[in-house]
């Protein structure tokens, strides 16, 4: 029964009238906690963009995230941000949300209009930490096409955002192969899918050189494609619609990298 109302809400969704964007939420974990709110484009590129919004895995700033839906559906591009569940300590929780998120996108991509092999993943801050565990995980099925990250977490070593990180493993904080493991720079291989990465030097929070730098260098020495920009100020949190200083250089970046994108 719960399998057909999905179906049927995925049904709903789809219908849109023609040439008008669609946005809609939909259940991905079993309690209906974890949620899936979809930005539609009026005309669809196939390409399609999971975000994992931040909040130091204590909250999901969806509202941050959600300034991004016209940039990306003005491009084709569908863009979705998952409303993932804390981990309290467990880090399957999250991580289950997100492999639930990618296989929803996946499953109703024809309904959607969308490449199965052009989902990206976004992530800003925690949620940066996130998309790149995904994006470095072991199941080729659930690996995304390319990484967009905003001042990311990365490591749960040197410099990372002790916040997230005891949140995210709760007592494993003291198991240092724990803290390897979940250390996103020290996971990357031969197939990690490319990546766009934005950090500003002065953040505290979550210090650039050990966490965007240090993945940039690490996709680098794998051969993967990494292009980064450090910006000299704005600090750690900005988003789409701030006065941050460097708005203008960070959309233009963004659009001509994904425009180079190989399409397959």
């Amino acid at each position: 029964m719960k399998h057909l109302s999905l179906l049927v809400l995925l049904a709903l969704a789809a219908c849109r009238p023609a040439g008008e964007p669609r946005s809609f939420t939909l259940p991905v974990s079993p309690d209906g906690e974890a949620t899936l709110t979809a930005f539609l484009p009026a005309r669809p590129s196939g390409r399609a963009l999971l975000a994992f919004p931040g909040g130091g895995y204590r909250q999901t700033s969806i509202g941050n995230n959600a300034q991004w839906a016209p940039f990306y559906n003005e491009r084709g591009i569908s863009f979705f941000i998952l409303k993932y569940r804390m981990p309290e300590g467990d880090p399957s929780i999250p991580l289950s949300d997100a492999e639930a998120a990618l296989r929803l996108i996946r499953d109703s991509a024809a309904v959607w209009k969308i490449k199965p092999s052009q989902i990206g993943v976004m992530g800003t801050s925690a949620g940066g930490h996130l998309a790149t565990i995904v994006a470095t995980g072991e199941d080729a099925s659930l690996r995304p096409a390319f990484q967009i990250l905003f001042y990311p977490v990365i490591t749960f070593g040197e410099g990372c955002h002790k916040g997230s990180r005891d949140r995210f493993l709760g007592r494993d904080t003291a198991n240092v192969a724990m803290l390897d493991y979940y250390s996103a720079q020290k996971r990357v291989g031969p197939d990690t899918p490319p990546a766009i990465l934005f950090a500003n030097t002065d953040d505290r929070g979550v210090p650039p050189e050990f966490n965007a730098e240090a993945y940039a260098a690490a996709l680098q020495e794998q051969g993967r494609d990494a292009e980064l920009h450090i910006y000299p100020e704005g600090g750690h949190g900005w988003t789409f619609e701030s006065d941050f200083r460097y708005h203008d250089d960070v959309v233009t970046a963004l659009s001509d990298w994904l425009a180079r994108l190989p399409r397959r």
